[in-house]
């Protein structure tokens, strides 16, 4: 049995969403509004157990990495992504705007406990570690905030109707950072390790607030950095990052000194692959931040349906490229031999996480693995078109990272979803020291190569890397004119968390939202192994195919399929993905890295209290 406890949302009465117009200006109407409530520590617990939504534990649907790759150049569907189809945007500003009405609503809520918690007095370590749950729930809200709309304005206490705070201009993104760095200084103080009294399976800990402060520290201070560099709109003027970078490293050492190399190993050409398949990540070293499920307590997901049907996306030739080879080089300067055109000489040449990461023909059907499961495939090759797959990988590259073999996940799924985890912590460590120019061996020896090591990659050395003649594309999020390491840097980011949901982040701190999508036309697999396979009749016979007749599942160009040089073009039907004529993707430099403020909220503002709530570059 799961050693989990699953927290149930409690005291829903507190918790009925209000909008944004008037959340700031009431206090609970409830009981815990009564100055008796907050008399122990118990009360705290409580109160914090509603809290553990999906605003901090997420809650995941039937398509898992579908869900969290909405939007990127690792991973794509059949129809473009529409945060990045921008040619028709006016730059008129949304009515209204749910992460900013939601994320107040749930500030509100935070700043509330923040401000009564203290009413319980002398606190235990357990008492302490509810506290820094909460500064934690705030700055990762917070945070939020920052990515979505830069500068917000910054409240961190209970308004009534006649606080002057209430309809105030918006704070700097450079004040709203500091705070959230600040708040996560707080939550690192008070919360315990994971495993530690109060820090129980499911439950936010010391290791998972270290985690968010090098990304919270390493997303600013890497955005001001790049945009102050490039000249932006959405530069911080006056700022070159150095101070959050610096913060980045602080808790990236904080990490390495607690846990060292400690990372979890699978079994044997599984050991990346066997890590987001965990039913129990208590004692899993590095996973420090998880959603628990148990059928026990109803409390199920139904991703694991997806990795039998599909999810509709495969990744892309863009992500794929990404792997360096077994020897540690990239393709263009290796001594290994291979062929990019076949799906299995990809995987047994690269980077043993792109194996674990992605099916290749040598794998198999997926009937042979689930063969209890009424929609599993009695193919060799994933489906390109509907007739084919129930769920099509339309790129042909289909995803295998997360998929459990177990017939009684399909529908009542217990893997925990992993959403903090040690590496990228130590990702954002030697990220941010490359930055600041002051990485040295033992930096990559104690973040990187830890993490290579789990699969036997050979490690990262700075003199030689920095010595490669190799060109960076910045269609790749590369920066040309940056050190070798930087660039190596990011490529093992993508690699290493690859599907997890930190890409577009990534590509939007470094400057270099337009540079990755504008023109660009994502394919996947090469089109002639998909073609000798599907339009083989004895083949699809040999495998057992019976979804339909195999006259039904002929792959033909410029009909159901379309490549671009050579390579599957999983949007042909879109007028702007065409091979020849089509315009690609398109995001407007001067706008798209920030959401438009709202117009509600603005009108509100000027309404209520004069005020001017002033819109982000490009949007009126």
């Amino acid at each position: 049995m799961k050693t989990i406890k699953y927290y149930i949302v409690g005291l829903i009465g507190l918790f009925s969403m209000t909008g944004c117009s008037d959340f700031l200006e009431r206090y609970p109407q409830d009981a815990m509004s009564d100055q008796s409530y907050f008399t122990t520590e118990s009360d705290l617990k409580y109160y914090m157990n509603g809290l553990y939504n999906e605003n901090i534990i997420r809650k995941q649907s039937a398509l898992r990495w579908g869900d969290l790759n909405s939007a990127n150049d690792d991973v794509v569907g059949n129809t473009p992504a529409d945060a990045l189809m921008k040619h028709s945007s006016s730059g008129i500003a949304s009515e209204k705007n749910d992460t900013w009405n939601n994320a107040y609503d749930y500030i509100r809520k935070t700043n509330y406990f923040l401000a009564n918690a203290y009413k319980v007095g002398n606190m235990s370590a357990a008492g302490k570690h509810f506290l820094g749950e909460g500064y934690y729930c705030r700055a990762a809200k917070y945070f939020d905030l920052l990515q979505a709309f830069g500068g917000v304005p910054y409240i961190d206490k209970v308004l009534d109707t006649e606080s002057e705070e209430l309809y105030r201009p918006r704070d700097s993104r450079q004040l709203v950072a500091e705070r959230i760095i600040a708040d996560l200084d707080s939550a690192i103080m008070y919360l315990q390790w994971k495993g530690e009294g109060e820090a129980k399976p499911g439950r936010i800990n010391k290791d998972a607030a270290l985690v968010l402060q090098t990304r919270v520290a390493l997303y600013e201070g890497s955005w001001e950095y790049y945009h102050g560099r490039k000249g932006t709109k959405f530069q911080v003027s006056g700022q070159d990052g150095s101070d959050f970078l610096k913060k980045a490293v602080e808790a990236g050492e904080m990490l390495i000194k607690k846990h060292g190399g400690n990372i979890y190993r699978g079994s044997a050409e599984n050991e990346y692959f066997e890590y987001f398949n965990q039913k129990d990540y208590a004692n899993i070293p590095g996973a420090f931040l998880y959603k628990c499920y148990s059928r026990s307590l109803a409390v199920i997901q139904t991703w694991c349906r997806s990795y039998a049907e599909g999810i509709d996306k495969g990744l892309t030739k863009s992500a794929i490229d990404a792997y360096l080879m077994k020897d540690g080089k990239p393709a263009e300067i290796s001594d290994i031999v291979f062929d990019p055109k076949l799906m299995n000489s990809l995987a047994e040449n690269k980077d043993p996480r792109l194996e674990q990461t992605m099916w290749a023909p040598n794998k198999g059907r997926f009937y042979d693995y689930m063969p209890t499961i009424q929609n599993a495939h009695k193919t060799s090759y994933p489906g390109l078109i509907q007739n084919q797959q129930r769920r099509p990988a339309y790129t042909g590259y289909r995803i295998w990272k997360g998929v459990s073999f177990d017939a009684d996940e399909f529908d009542n799924g217990e893997v925990d979803d992993l959403i903090i985890r040690y590496e990228e912590g130590l990702l954002n460590y030697a990220e941010a020291k490359a930055i600041l120019g002051t990485i040295t061996q033992e930096d990559l020896n104690r973040s990187i190569n830890y993490i290579r090591a789990r699969v036997d990659m050979p490690g990262m050395v700075l003199s030689d890397i920095n010595s490669w003649n190799i060109m960076y594309d910045k269609r790749n999020g590369y920066d040309p004119s940056a050190a070798n390491i930087v660039n190596e840097i990011r490529r093992e980011r993508r690699v290493e968390l690859m599907l997890e949901g930190l890409r577009l982040m990534d590509i939007k701190r470094w400057a270099m939202f337009d540079d990755v999508f504008n023109g660009w036309k994502p394919v996947g697999a090469h089109a002639q192994e998909y073609l000798d396979y599907w339009n083989d009749e004895e083949k699809l016979k040999e495998d057992g195919f019976d979804w339909k007749k195999p006259e039904e599942v002929l792959l033909t160009q410029g009909g159901n399929f379309d490549v671009i040089d050579g390579w599957i073009n999983p949007m042909y039907k879109n007028a702007d993905f065409k091979a020849n004529s089509g315009r690609g993707y398109y995001i407007d430099p001067d706008r798209d890295y920030l959401n438009s403020i709202p117009r509600s909220e603005i009108l509100l503002y000027k309404e209520k209290a004069g005020v001017t709530l002033e819109q982000n570059p490009g949007w009126y």
